[in-house]
C-alpha cells in the first residue's frame, strides 16, 4: 500500500458510515480485549496526534482574526454603516446561540436528572474513589483550580507580547491582541499593511494547507483515544454515569439538529445547490472524530468561502465563534453542574437553575482554548458558589472526560457554524441581516 492510497483511505473513513460501521465498533472491541498495560500507549498516541492536529490552530487564528478584523473595520465604499453591520450580527447572533445553548443544556438536565444515583451508582462510584483512583488526579484537579481561582480573570484576557502568548498558547490573549492589532491596521493607509497582510495571508494559507494534511489522522486519533477509554475507564463509573454521559451526546445530537436547521434557514437555494450534503454533518464528525473544535475550521472556512460568502467576515465569525464562545464547553458545564446539584441533594428553584446558566455560561467562556480534561477544572467556581464540595466532582469528572471531549468538540464546532451562517452575507449582495433572516 502506497503512502497516497493509506491517505485516501483515511480520508474516506471521515465520515458517519465508517464512524458506526468500523471505527466505534474497532475501538471498543480493541479496549475490551487488550491488557491494561496497552491504555496509556493508545492514550499517548491518540494525544499526540491530537496535539499535531491542534498545532496549526493558534497561527491559522492569529492570522485570520487580523486580517478579518482588518477588512471588515476599514473603510469600504458602503459607507461607515457598513463597517458594524457585520459586528452586529455576529454579536447578536453569538448571544442568541450562547444562551440557546445553556437553556438546552438547562432542560436537559432537568429530564435525565444526571445527579440522581442509584444505590448501586453511588457505590460504584465510592468504591472508584478509594480503590481506582490515583490521588495525583485529585491534586492535579485542586492545584489547577487553586490556580485558576488565585488568576484575576482580566490576566487571562489582555495580551501581554502576540507572539509569546502564542507561542505559549494562550488562546484568549492572542484572540484580544489579534483583534486590536487588526483594528489598528484599518487605521493605516493600505499601502502601510499591504506587506503585513501578506505575510499573514501566507502564514494562514500555509496553516489550512498544513491542517488538511494532518487531519487525515483523525480516524486514527478516533480509534486511540475510544480504545484507551474503554480500557481506562471503570467500567462501573460508566454505568453509575451514564445519565450525565448521556445527557452530554443528547446536548451534541441537538446541537446538530438545530445547525442543520439554522444552516438551511439562512442559506439560498442556489448557494444550497453548490454543495452535495449538508456541511454541518462533516463539521460536526470531523470535530467528533479529533476532540477538537479548532480542526473544522478549515472545512468551515472552504465551504462559506465556495458558497460566494464574504471572505472576511467568514473568517472573522468562524474563529471567533470557535475560540471565544466555546458552545460545548458551556453545556457541559451547565450539565456537570446541575449533576454535582442532584448528586449532593441540593433543592432546585427557578432562581438555582438561572444561576445555573449564568455560572455555566461564565466557566464555559473562560475555558476558551482549554481542551480535554483541562476544562475539568474551571467548573470548581461554580461549585464553590453552591457550595458544594468540588474535589470529589472533579475527580469523577476527569475519570470519564476521555469520552465526553468527542461530542464537547462536536458541538462548539456546528453551532460555530451556524453562527457563521447567520453573520456572514454574500459577497456581491448588500441583503441585510432581517432581509436574510425572512427570506
Amino acid at each position: 500500500m502506497t503512502f497516497s492510497s493509506f491517505a485516501e483511505l483515511l480520508q474516506r473513513a471521515r465520515s458517519p458510515r465508517s464512524f458506526f460501521l468500523f471505527i466505534l465498533p474497532l475501538s471498543i472491541v480493541l479496549g475490551t480485549v487488550l491488557p491494561d498495560t496497552a491504555a496509556p500507549v493508545l492514550n499517548s498516541a491518540g494525544l499526540a496526534l491530537v496535539q499535531l492536529i491542534a498545532f496549526p490552530a493558534i497561527p491559522l487564528v492569529l492570522s485570520a482574526v487580523m486580517i478579518s478584523i482588518s477588512n471588515i473595520f476599514a473603510s469600504r465604499g458602503g459607507g461607515s454603516s457598513d463597517q458594524f453591520r457585520f459586528a452586529r450580527r455576529f454579536s447578536v447572533s453569538l448571544l442568541l446561540v450562547v444562551v440557546f445553548a445553556a437553556f438546552l443544556a438547562t432542560l436537559l438536565s432537568i429530564y435525565q436528572g444526571p445527579g440522581i444515583l442509584s444505590p448501586d451508582g453511588k457505590l460504584s462510584i465510592g468504591r472508584f474513589m478509594l480503590d481506582s483512583t490515583d490521588i495525583r488526579i485529585s491534586s492535579a484537579a485542586v492545584a489547577a483550580t487553586e490556580q485558576a481561582n488565585s488568576q484575576f480573570w482580566l490576566q487571562t484576557l489582555l495580551p501581554n507580547n502576540l507572539l509569546g502568548d502564542a507561542s505559549a498558547s494562550r488562546t484568549l490573549r492572542v484572540i484580544t491582541g489579534s483583534i486590536l492589532a487588526g483594528v489598528a491596521m484599518s487605521r493605516l493607509q493600505p499601502s502601510i499593511t499591504k506587506p503585513l497582510i501578506g505575510v499573514l495571508r501566507s502564514i494562514n494559507s500555509t496553516s489550512v494547507q498544513l491542517l488538511n494534511i494532518v487531519l487525515n489522522l483523525a480516524p486514527l486519533v478516533l480509534i486511540f483515544l475510544i480504545a484507551g477509554a474503554v480500557s481506562t475507564i471503570n467500567a462501573e463509573i460508566v454505568v453509575a454515569l451514564l445519565n450525565f454521559t448521556i445527557c452530554v451526546f443528547l446536548a451534541a445530537v441537538a446541537s446538530l439538529g438545530i445547525s442543520r436547521l439554522v444552516f438551511r434557514r439562512f442559506t439560498s437555494t442556489k448557494e444550497r445547490s453548490t454543495l452535495s450534503e449538508n456541511p454541518i454533518d462533516s463539521v460536526f464528525l470531523l470535530a467528533f472524530s479529533t476532540g477538537s473544535s479548532m480542526s473544522s475550521y478549515s472545512l468551515m472556512f472552504e465551504t462559506m468561502k465556495g458558497m460566494g460568502r464574504d471572505e472576511s467576515e467568514v473568517e472573522a465569525s468562524a474563529s471567533l465563534s470557535l475560540l471565544i464562545s466555546q458552545i460545548g464547553n458551556i453545556t457541559y458545564s451547565v450539565i456537570a453542574i446541575m449533576f454535582a446539584l442532584n448528586l449532593y441533594n441540593v433543592p432546585l428553584s427557578p432562581t438555582t437553575l438561572l444561576q445555573v446558566m449564568i455560572l455555566g455560561i461564565v466557566t464555559g467562556i473562560s475555558a476558551a482554548g482549554l481542551e480535554g480534561v483541562s476544562v475539568v477544572p474551571t467548573i470548581a467556581a461554580a461549585l464553590l458558589f453552591f457550595q458544594v464540595p468540588s474535589p470529589p466532582v472533579l475527580v469523577l469528572l476527569i475519570a470519564i472526560d476521555p469520552l465526553l471531549t468527542l461530542p464537547r468538540a462536536a458541538t462548539t464546532s456546528a453551532l460555530a457554524m451556524a453562527i457563521t451562517t447567520i453573520a456572514s452575507q454574500r459577497e456581491q449582495s448588500s441583503q441585510s441581516f432581517d432581509d436574510a433572516a425572512s427570506s
